[in-house]
Order: structure tokens, then C-alpha cells, then sequence
């Protein structure tokens, strides 16, 4: 029994720790351009084509996979404090992630599926298509993500709480991986985008890797 748990909080690790990687990638694959003018047909054209670029694609599904594994991360990460004194926060914390990452996919998926397509149309001259974009982000979709990302910004935090507290997992990739997860945010420049990802790998990787380093009896590895 103990052997496939360990199996199973392995696979979790796995998880984590991919998802994590993926976190780091996004930024450095996805195109960036400044936010544009509903009345400036420059800004548009180059927002357009950045839209319905594959590199654009490409990110978001990277994003997306990134968002599929954080689920099993966090309810991995959960299972390895249950049994700790951190377990009350390590709930909260599954909790938050949990729904701020449901909330989240809906509204990446609209910007994997739908704005290429918009993007792509304007390219082709109907310029009128554009005011979907606008409409979309005045709209509850927004909402849904701003709330989806405080809800997770919120449950990376309590994590780190609970990373600290219980004593078996590296006290800083707990706080380096909340950080990077509590800051990620669309609008913020190029950048600071790329240093957070890096933030989110880097702890996400130290604590996949702290507990694929188990022992299949359960002893933790070295908390630093």
C-alpha cells in the first residue's frame, strides 16, 4: 500500500513538475504587442496578426496543458500535507487553486479558439470583427478571469503557508512557487511575464522533485 502511494505522489510530482516547466515557457513562446486602439488601424493590424499567429496558438495551449497538470499538482501537493499539522491550510489552499484554475480555462480557451479566428478575419478585411475582441473583455469573461486569478493568487499563497509550516517540503520553492503563481497576470509587460514563469518553474520543480525523492515508506527528503 505504501509503495503505490508513493507511485501515486509520484506521478502527482510528475505532474507538478511539467506543469510547471510549461508555466516557464508560456511568456517566452507567446507573442506580445502593446494594447491597441479600437481607432487606430495600425495597432490593430499588429495586434491582429500577433492574434492569429501560431506562436499565439501554440502559447496558449502551453498555457492551457500548464493549467490540466496544476489541478493534479495541487491535489498531490495536498495529499503529501495531509498528514502534517499544515493540513487545515493545505486544503484551503487545494480549494482556491482548484476553482481559480476552473474559472481560468474557460477564458484561455476563448483566447486559444475564438481570437485567432477574429484575428485572422480582420486581417482579411473585415474589419468590423474587431469589436468582438472589445466586447469580450468588457464583458463577464473578464470578470470570470480576474476572479479565477485571485482565487488562485489567493491559494498559492495559503500554499506557502502551508509548505512553511509542514515542515517536509522546501520552505522556499513553496514561497518561490506561490509568488510566481500569485503574479501571474495577463496584463503585465513582456518582461516581468518571463520572470514570473521562471519563478513558477523554479519552485514548481524544487517541490515535484522534493517529493519524487521520497522514500516509497513516506520519509520526506531534506526541508531547506
Amino acid at each position: 500500500m505504501q509503495t503505490q502511494n508513493s507511485s501515486r505522489v509520484r506521478l502527482g510530482a510528475l505532474a507538478l513538475g511539467i506543469s510547471a516547466l510549461l508555466f516557464a515557457a508560456f511568456p517566452l513562446v507567446r507573442p506580445f504587442f502593446p494594447i491597441p486602439d479600437a481607432n487606430s488601424p495600425a495597432s490593430l493590424t499588429v495586434a491582429t496578426q500577433a492574434l492569429s499567429s501560431s506562436a499565439w496558438v501554440v502559447s496558449h495551449f502551453i498555457a492551457m496543458i500548464a493549467l490540466v497538470l496544476l489541478l493534479f499538482g495541487m491535489l498531490t501537493l495536498y495529499a503529501r500535507l495531509t498528514n502534517t499539522r499544515a493540513e487545515r491550510r493545505a486544503f484551503l489552499a487545494m480549494i482556491f487553486g482548484l476553482a481559480g484554475i476552473t474559472l481560468i480555462l474557460p477564458a484561455l480557451g476563448v483566447e486559444t479558439y475564438t481570437l485567432p479566428v477574429v484575428g485572422k478575419t480582420y486581417l482579411e478585411g473585415q474589419t468590423n470583427v474587431i469589436s468582438i475582441v472589445f466586447l469580450i473583455y468588457s464583458g463577464p469573461d473578464n470578470l470570470v478571469l480576474l476572479l479565477g486569478l485571485l482565487l488562485l493568487a489567493i491559494g498559492a499563497i495559503v500554499l506557502a503557508f502551508a509548505v512553511w509550516r509542514s515542515g517536509v517540503l522546501p520552505k522556499w520553492a513553496g514561497v518561490i512557487f506561490a509568488i510566481g503563481l500569485a503574479l501571474w497576470f495577463p496584463l503585465f509587460p513582456q518582461m516581468i511575464r518571463i520572470v514570473d514563469g521562471l519563478l513558477i518553474g523554479i519552485g514548481g520543480v524544487w517541490l515535484a522533485w522534493s517529493m519524487w525523492q521520497e522514500t516509497p515508506g513516506g520519509e520526506p527528503g531534506a526541508a531547506l
